[in-house]
């Protein structure tokens, strides 16, 4: 008769520990699936190169606040591997400019956008460290205001286009919910380079 209460105890025992094993699985964190999110970042842009129309030269670095927009997929292959891909959108950056006795000259960034890979690990179930690289276009505009004449370039707008590459962390601080900290390069070419530090947010689905 000892047996009645031992099985009782299993049949009851054993559902609750299933349900308990399953919300464990849905409810904990995991990288995989579509997410969505904004990033606020500092990002600096640096012009070393010649400029011709008034035989001068530029080399300046300036820093400024920008934003961007972004949206990916990541999945996880088992339990510490972690790759996806990325699309953003962003804005942001200081106006740079370059005096001389013949004129002034100022390049303007505009609009960025980037598409990415990425790859990691999981430091930890809820932490990922990864790595990027992928292609960026940065949109500028460049005036020049001459000082023997009275009238002045109109400026013209342009794209610029290069690798990108850097590395972040990433936490799921609640399932579909991320936050990230990154830092990325961008190489333009014709001495035209950027650079930003971001933090990030974004919701899993």
């Amino acid at each position: 008769m000892k047996l009645v209460p031992l099985i009782t105890g299993l049949l009851v025992l054993t559902p609750v520990t299933a349900f308990a094993q399953a919300r464990d699985v849905h409810d904990g964190p995991t990288f995989e699936g579509v997410k969505v999110g904004a990033d606020i970042d500092y990002r600096w842009t640096t012009a070393d190169h010649a400029l011709p129309r008034i035989a001068s030269n530029i080399d300046k670095k300036k820093g400024g606040i920008g934003y961007r927009a972004h949206v990916g997929y990541d999945a996880q292959l088992g339990q510490t591997l972690v790759i996806g891909a990325e699309g953003g959108i962003g804005r942001g950056g200081k106006r740079l400019s370059a005096a001389s006795p013949t004129g002034d000259y100022t390049l303007k960034p505009r609009w960025t956008w980037d598409v990415s890979g990425r790859a990691g690990v999981l430091a930890a179930p809820s932490v990922l460290l990864y790595g990027r690289a992928g292609y960026s276009w940065l949109r500028v505009r460049e005036q020049t205001d001459f000082r023997a004449i009275t009238s002045s370039d109109l400026g013209t707008a342009s794209t610029k286009k290069g690798i990108l590459f850097g590395g972040g962390i990433e936490a799921a601080v609640s399932p579909g919910l991320f936050v990230r900290a990154e830092y990325n390069r961008m190489n333009y070419g014709e001495g035209q380079k950027s650079s930003k530090a971001l933090l990030g947010v974004s919701a899993g689905f």
